[in-house]
């Protein structure tokens, strides 16, 4: 299945390794729809919508609240409001877990994420507001003109969620929070699907991989190519020629554990040969990688001790010479 997605928007074999949410994230996700799911037959239960916009206390309720079941108390407009705007937040945490889950240091937009968790109840209150009013709806509108609402986004890729927000917040905003839970559940699936198969990623052409595993970095061509290696390379290009030493506990389960964050960090890696008798070369692992522009030293740093903890004690990551970072 993850092969058949794959080649929908690439040709040849991945070069980035499988993705994977935590075991937590995923139990948190499923608690979140199971609570949702309740909440929204909960209020089916209690209070049903009649004819039209509209709700009404279920028999039994009515009953506790006023003594008697006649079956016109109708849900005040603001308890209802509360209800479907809870309805709608509660929709959307998981949203934003997947957002949080899937997004590295460098794209991570807290704002964004803050937006997309209360966008949806702020749209669910406007249409209560709204209902069919003409006269409000083109007033609201004049509002939101004068503001002129603006948002800068790192990816276009976060422009997803702004559209989940507002597809639940709809939802919700019309009394149809079961439309809002399938329409929650389908995005939050086909974006972790779309982010664990790494869909559209930079591909590598058939002998960019060499026998030994190691990337062979891309030359568009042969004039921009030598700059680079000769004595006028960018200060920055050196910058990104650096030498990962890796303490891990154990050498085989090392590699197994770095290595393919490696090939999804770095533009290129190779390993660094270490005389035999060292002492310390039963434990440490040593590689000499070029950074990709987005992922700093410190972020790879970063996810090697957070993403193989078990494995990986200490990352120490120091300069080399532009001579001795050919890859």
């Amino acid at each position: 299945m993850q092969n058949m997605f794959q080649s929908l928007l690439r040709h040849g074999p991945a070069t980035c390794p499988t993705r994977k949410l935590g075991r937590p994230t995923m139990w948190r996700l499923i608690g979140c729809y199971v609570v949702a799911l309740g909440y929204i037959l909960g209020i089916d239960q209690v209070a049903p919508l009649a004819d039209g916009p509209r709700r009404v206390w279920a028999g039994w309720a009515e009953g506790l609240l006023f003594g008697t079941a006649t079956g016109g108390h109708g849900v005040p407009v603001w308890v209802d409001a509360l209800v479907v705007m809870a309805g709608a937040f509660i929709l959307t945490v998981p949203i934003v877990i997947v957002y949080v889950r899937t997004r590295t240091h460098t794209v991570f937009d807290e704002s964004l994420a803050n937006t997309v968790l209360v966008l949806p109840a702020i749209i669910t209150a406007i249409l209560i507001v709204v209902r069919n009013s003409l006269a409000m709806a083109f007033s609201l509108a004049g509002i939101v003109a004068a503001v002129r609402f603006r948002i800068s986004l790192k990816e276009s890729r976060d422009a997803l969620y702004i559209f989940a927000a507002v597809a639940v917040g709809f939802a919700a905003g019309i009394y149809r929070l079961d439309v809002g839970f399938i329409a929650s559940a389908a995005f939050v699936l086909l974006e972790v699907l779309t982010w664990r198969t790494d869909l559209g990623a930079e591909q590598n052409p058939a002998d960019g991989i060499p026998a030994s595993g190691v990337r062979k970095e891309k030359k568009k061509d042969k004039a921009k190519a030598r700059p680079r290696d000769s004595d006028t390379a960018a200060p920055d290009a050196d910058a990104r020629d650096v030498v990962l030493r890796i303490q891990v506990t154990d050498l085989e389960r090392g590699r197994q554990a770095v290595e393919p964050l490696l090939e999804e960090l770095t533009k290129a890696w190779q390993p660094s040969a270490r005389p035999a008798g060292d002492a310390e070369s039963a434990t440490l692992l040593e590689y000499r990688v070029r950074l990709r522009k987005r992922y700093p030293a410190e972020e790879v740093r970063t996810r090697l001790l957070r993403e193989a903890p078990a494995v990986v004690v200490s990352v120490e990551a120091s300069p080399t010479a532009p001579a001795t970072a050919s890859f």
